[in-house]
């Protein structure tokens, strides 16, 4: 088979690999679409050369199930990206995140993989691939898991800090629900993503006085709900001048040294949660929210190829993409 190698230094290869064999109590998947992650800039960028790649979003056809009882050959599945133990409590409850044994998964960006029987997820015949690949991934998964829990109500204004793609993400679903989302990002492209997505109003803050414009365009009142999906201090810090009173924000960007002020919190009754990838009991919700026409298939900017895999990177590098997906028989 044939798969991305990251060299290190953002540059990529794609390498031959030896067919993968199922183990007992694995399936293995032809993979059909595999995506680009924000989270695979850290590897990519490395000067260390990694063996394969640390894709860790994909849908396929199951095309050997003769090591498992759950599966069969020809089924259509998504792979769930954090592969829990399958047997504690939190595991039985479908929440894989909160498995003290979870393991994270990579190497997806290849043709084929083999995954524990419990990860797959089945991909009904109305979602092609390309929704899939961001029904049961990072793409959609991780920003309806945030804004579901910040349970935003219609005409709510939301403020969304760093529209990458799980804050393009955000957008989508924020408008789809009837929030007035404020985007804000320093590049203009994925501010004109945004609008493309839904947002009422764009902001880049290396232009205007964000906090400012936010405070004239809910008179005053600022955000009734703030994502933070920058991943940067400076963009938390523009969360917390951005939130109202009674407000809540999210905090989805892997965010470190940040600052809090505990009295803000106190005296305006602020929340602030942190939230990571989503629940598997969740999927089925997201797959419906499509069918009602919810069409996640608006956040790709960019396909490609499998043998433009360099290119992909590049793109997605450059920070003026929205989702970038990989088609790997092409």
């Amino acid at each position: 088979m044939f798969g991305v190698r990251y060299l290190g230094g953002g540059k990529v290869a794609v390498s031959e690999y030896p067919d993968p064999t199922p183990k007992d109590g694995e399936v293995l998947i032809r993979i059909e679409v595999a995506a680009i992650c924000g989270s695979d800039l850290h590897a990519l960028l490395s000067d260390n050369p990694l063996e394969s790649n640390t894709g860790h979003e994909a849908v396929g056809i199951i095309v050997d199930a003769s090591k498992s009882r759950l599966w069969k050959g020809g089924e259509r599945v998504g792979i769930y990206a954090v592969w829990g133990c399958g047997k504690c409590s939190w595991c039985q409850r479908g929440i894989y995140t909160f498995c003290d044994r979870r393991k994270s998964c990579g190497g997806l960006q290849a043709q084929y993989a083999c995954v524990p029987e419990h990860i797959p997820l089945p991909l009904p015949e109305d979602v092609d691939f390309v929704a899939g690949v961001l029904l049961s991934g990072d793409g959609f998964g991780t920003p309806y898991h945030a804004c579901k829990r910040m349970k935003v109500n219609p005409k709510d204004f939301v403020s969304v800090v760093g529209c990458g793609p799980v804050g393009l993400g955000c957008v989508l679903y924020l408008s789809h629900i009837g929030a007035r989302v404020i985007a804000l990002d320093v590049r203009h492209e994925r501010l004109d993503y945004a609008r493309e997505l839904g947002a009422e109003f764009v902001v880049n803050p290396m232009s205007v006085d964000a906090v400012s414009t936010v405070r004239d365009v809910t008179n005053g009142a600022m955000s009734n709900g703030v994502i933070e999906a920058s991943g940067r201090p400076e963009g938390f810090a523009l969360a917390m001048q951005l939130v109202g009173k009674g407000g809540t924000v999210v905090c989805v960007g892997e965010n470190r040294d940040v600052t809090v002020n505990i009295g803000q919190l106190i005296r305006g009754d602020i929340a602030i949660f942190g939230s990571w990838y989503y629940h598997r009991g969740e999927y089925w919700e997201m797959v419906e929210l499509y069918r009602r026409g919810l069409d996640v298939r608006k956040l790709i900017s960019h396909e490609f190829a499998l043998s433009e895999a360099q290119r992909a990177f590049d793109e997605f590098v450059s920070g003026t993409t929205a989702k970038v997906i990989l088609k790997l028989w092409e």
